[in-house]
């Protein structure tokens, strides 16, 4: 038996919510679930997270620690505590040494959820693209697929852009704070999720903007693709972030700097492209809430950036001791010269 996070739902309400959690890539695929009384209980990455987006569909959802069975046990090594699912395409992250474990955990998947026709392991993230280095483990070797998102659908290749379907409820989050007539650069677009999002509830004109000229060019596909869902204009731009501020008019009215590793070095770029009284989403890993709040303000006060932080939260756990945080900042003025 293992030990893990889990959420608590009724019975009647079992299978909508494992299908909620399966597409959203929260469900541990080597732990089977648990039928203790009138509920089942799903073993998660995160039962906080599970248990908010269980709610955002309607169905409440105790948050729990347990014990389950495995259903099978790995040869060595630890098992995998969770996976992504991009559209039909499972995606593992781990070290070279666990693949032996990886292509047990995909075999499991793969055979409980059929129409999964893929599964890859993601080793390790390099160079200024954000790219994956994968190790294909299972099924079909193409990387490409299709994923939907609150009736948004991207056409994504998993080894050349970054995507992470867990940031769906983020992504709607940012989008639900946007009004109609706001001028918005997403400055690391990666394949358009939050531009698409924001455009699709609100007459916003948005600038995708990205370096890597794969993801740049996903997003224009994904615009075309999702063309009659948007009530909005987004318009891609392949470029370097840092370059922005000397090819682009200012009075942005929202900011999104979903690039975790590197969003606080260009805090001085989105504060000269920034209305006053904009609103920026900056991203960062941090150990914790205050670290994450701390790093911020140190960047913010080294480019002579007023601001102001409304809020952080974690948006979902990256490592053991590492989880990636959300600030919703609020600038103010100009940088001084």
């Amino acid at each position: 038996m293992i030990e893990s996070w889990c959420v608590r739902v009724p019975k009647s309400l079992g299978e909508p919510a494992r299908r909620i959690l399966y597409r959203r890539g929260e469900l541990v695929a080597t732990l089977k679930p648990r039928v203790v009384g009138d509920y089942v209980a799903y073993p998660v990455a995160s039962a906080e997270r599970a248990s908010s987006i269980l709610l955002s569909e309607g169905i409440e959802a105790e948050p729990c620690r347990d014990l389950f069975e495995e259903y099978r046990r790995a040869r060595a090594g630890p098992a995998p505590r969770g996976y992504l699912v991009v559209g039909d395409i499972v995606l593992f992250s781990g070290r070279r040494e666990e693949l032996e474990d990886l292509r047990e955990a995909a075999r499991v998947v793969m055979e409980s959820q059929p129409r999964v026709k893929a599964a890859f392991a993601k080793v390790r993230v390099e160079g200024d693209y954000r790219r994956p280095s994968l190790v294909h483990l299972a099924g079909e070797k193409r990387t490409w697929t299709l994923h939907k998102e609150h009736g948004l659908r991207f056409y994504v290749d998993i080894a050349k852009a970054y995507f992470n379907p867990r940031l769906a409820y983020e992504h709607r989050r940012v989008a639900s704070m946007a009004s109609d007539g706001e001028r918005v650069l997403d400055m690391f677009s990666g394949v358009g999720g939050f531009s698409l999002h924001i455009a699709s509830l609100a007459r916003a004109r948005v600038l995708a903007v990205d370096l890597n000229p794969y993801a740049a060019a996903y997003a224009a596909i994904n615009v075309a693709l999702n063309r009659r869902r948007l009530r909005g204009e987004v318009l891609v731009l392949r470029a370097d972030a840092s370059r922005l501020p000397s090819i682009l008019r200012g009075g942005f009215t929202r900011i999104i700097m979903n690039h975790p590793t590197a969003s606080v070095k260009y805090l001085g770029h989105a504060c000269r492209l920034a209305a006053d009284g904009a609103m920026a989403h900056v991203y960062v890993f941090s150990l914790s809430w205050l670290e994450a709040r701390d790093t911020v303000l140190e960047a913010l006060e080294a480019s002579s950036c007023g601001a102001e932080i409304l809020g952080v939260r974690e948006v979902l756990e990256y490592s053991q001791d590492t989880s990636l945080y959300a600030l919703d900042v609020r600038l103010i003025g100009a940088p001084k010269a």
